[in-house]
């Protein structure tokens, strides 16, 4: 096996196999889009990630034929600093090959990230990709984000509600409730077991952000109240993504956010809000709903899957110890 640095010339032969791994996973997603499985329409996918700034990967060959690819991007931002991003479409192997290719890839294209300094790394692996769930896991990634998608029933109807409850769009007279209500999911992870990071200094642009999805007409915020006061939001967009995106599924709307308040939770608030969403959607006309949620989150985590959405892909990460870049263990 040759491992070397990915180049343009590499684009059309990773397509090919990108196009393989996706008819493959439509085995077990069929909402997926079938038009990737098209190796052209695969490889317009992998040239658009190796054309990202800080994009870099691997090609391995066995012989003269391309067995797999890795291609990562190297990011900065506050919450994960200085770190490396695998998306959907950034690895693939030949149909062949072991679990030990994304390995040897990784090894090859991680020893140049770390150099650069990208010690956290992320990758967005398929989940009925048995071989790369594999190679992933034994490299060290481990669980953090779930992305669940289903087929929204076409006989699912509108719950039956509490007395006094209402589900309603959001309206203005709903802003300053909303924005207490914008900080509920960022100081919930920020708990046990999830310790998800949450900045205080980012209390506002929550605030800001939720409350002008009020006015908002590409999408929907359905709020519960009773009495005035409101109880929980779930707010679903149609599908707005690159045409790049494998992930996103046709006739889709994302369930993009959604929270309980805290006294509320467990009185099947959150359960009437996602039934409603789900069932405005289908009666307008989409087929698919995606969601994600944290899998420390023990109370998305078993949430989400009651409601119907099953795991296509997980978001894996690793934390590489920074000190390896002196601590090699030889003298100085």
């Amino acid at each position: 096996m040759r491992i070397i640095p990915f180049e343009r010339s590499h684009v059309e032969a990773a397509g090919m196999l990108l196009s393989i791994r996706h008819e493959a996973e439509r085995q077990s997603t069929a909402a997926l889009q079938q038009g990737f499985e098209e190796p052209e329409e695969a490889g317009r996918v992998v040239e658009a990630l190796l054309a990202q700034p800080g994009a870099s990967g691997v090609a391995a060959f066995r012989g003269s034929e391309l067995a797999g690819y890795l291609i990562g991007r190297l990011e900065i931002d506050k919450l994960r600093e200085r770190h490396i991003w695998v998306a959907y479409a950034g690895a693939a192997i030949a149909r062949g090959e072991s679990a030990e290719l994304y390995r040897d890839m990784y090894a090859a294209a991680a020893a140049d990230w770390v150099k650069r300094g990208a010690f956290r790394h992320y990758a967005l692996v398929p989940a009925g990709d048995a071989k790369a769930m594999d190679g992933w896991l034994r490299l060290g990634f481990g669980y953090e984000q779930i992305h669940g998608v289903q087929m929204i029933p076409a006989d699912i109807e509108p719950p039956k509600l509490a007395d006094g409850v209402e589900i309603r769009l959001a309206r203005k007279e709903d802003e300053a409730a909303i924005r207490e209500a914008a900080v509920y999911i960022m100081e919930h992870q920020a708990q046990e077991p999830v310790w998800g990071v949450a900045f205080a200094e980012d209390r506002k642009k929550f605030q800001e952000g939720y409350a002008g999805l009020i006015e908002d007409e590409a999408g929907y915020l359905w709020v519960a109240v009773k009495d005035g006061e409101l109880l929980g939001f779930q707010a679903f967009f149609p599908a707005e993504a690159p045409e790049s995106d494998m992930m996103m599924p046709s006739s889709c709307i994302c369930l993009e956010v959604g929270a309980t308040a805290p006294h509320a939770r467990g009185k099947g608030v959150g359960i009437a809000l996602a039934c409603h969403g789900l069932s405005h959607a289908r009666r307008a006309g989409y087929v698919n709903c995606v969601t994600d949620w944290r899998i420390t989150n023990l109370e998305s985590s078993r949430f989400w899957p009651k409601r119907g959405f099953v795991p296509y892909a997980y978001r894996l990460v690793r934390q590489v110890d920074p000190r390896i870049l002196w601590a090699t263990g030889k003298e100085v």
